[in-house]
């Protein structure tokens, strides 16, 4: 790529970006959705709770899926609904470099979102650097990177294969409420996961299993089973204590909507190149049955002809 074609990519790159951060900023209800419903029921939980062990980490997980996942979703629903998807298809804009911003903003956004619900619970709720201190930062840093990949495909995934905009929206609200409620931040996860039937259903929440390895990682409980005597806390995140569940799980639940993204993507792509191969016979064909028309007088035969036509049609 040569420095002329580098610096016009470039351009298109920051372009979108700047038209994702005022789209962003446009919506009020992206900045009382995306960020203060969700510091403002961490912090209310956490006045009452200042130990709790998962409230800090589950807020931010929360706020990582409302804006990763749902506010990205409604972005690329808008620009569908106003045709600027396709507008960007048929100019010169690379796909690499559109999907590159895209997730550009998306990781930005989502990591300064994620940054100031942190510093203010911090700031406010100090207590809760006594966790940070003894954190494991592998599987909080892990965590958080799987988290931000779900969301994103499963934003992907919704656009792609629901092109009702509604449905999509109620999906991603769904996702995100059951997320904000039932996975540490809305009712403690300890909590939660003493009614027996209600953790066999969050096995199927897509969410789950980020959320819970970012969980563990913050108070270090690398077996997914966390005891702390002094708070009378006891909390098995349900992976019979095998450490190496709870990841496998976590990459085959991003794994599945991958592989359904691409096999959408090459079954497109198939019916796109037939359907050009398609034309192009059709085009040849043509212009074989008009330079046999022009090159024969004998009647009969052109009948024969014109009725093979008829049959191939």
């Amino acid at each position: 790529m040569n420095l002329a074609k580098l610096k016009n990519e470039y351009k298109v790159f920051s372009m979108l970006f700047v038209i994702q951060t005022k789209h962003w900023f446009k919506n009020p209800l992206n900045i009382f959705l995306g960020v203060f419903i969700s510091l403002y029921t961490m912090l209310c939980w956490l006045a009452f709770k200042h130990n709790d062990p998962f409230l800090l980490v589950s807020g931010i997980c929360v706020a990582m899926v409302r804006n990763s996942m749902y506010i990205y979703l409604r972005t690329i629903n808008d620009w569908r609904g106003k045709n600027f998807v396709d507008k960007m298809s048929m100019s010169n804009i690379s796909n690499k470099t559109k999907h590159t911003s895209l997730l550009a903003f998306n990781f930005v956004s989502t990591f300064i979102i994620c940054l100031v619900l942190f510093v203010i619970s911090i700031v406010l709720f100090p207590t809760q650097l006594n966790y940070i201190e003894n954190m494991n930062t592998l599987m909080i840093i892990f965590g958080l990177l799987i988290c931000w990949i779900t969301c994103y495909v499963i934003a992907l995934f919704l656009y792609t294969f629901i092109s009702n905009t509604k449905w999509t929206v109620i999906i991603g609200l769904l996702i995100y409420f059951s997320s904000m409620y039932f996975l540490g931040l809305g009712f403690p996860f300890q909590t939660i996961i003493e009614q027996q039937w209600l953790n066999y259903l969050l096995y199927l929440h897509p969410m789950r299993y980020s959320i819970n390895i970012v969980q563990a990682g913050f108070v270090n409980a690398p077996n997914f089973h966390y005891i702390n005597e002094i708070l009378k806390i006891n909390v098995d995140f349900g992976y019979a204590e095998k450490s190496w569940l709870a990841y496998f799980l976590a990459l085959i639940t991003i794994s599945g909507y991958i592989i359904c993204l691409v096999s959408k993507r090459l079954v497109d792509s198939n019916y796109k190149f037939r359907s050009k191969n398609k034309v192009k016979r059709l085009k040849a064909e043509s212009k074989l049955y008009i330079k046999t028309i022009n090159e024969t007088n004998d009647i009969e035969f052109l009948k024969r002809l014109r009725e093979d036509r008829r049959q191939k049609d």
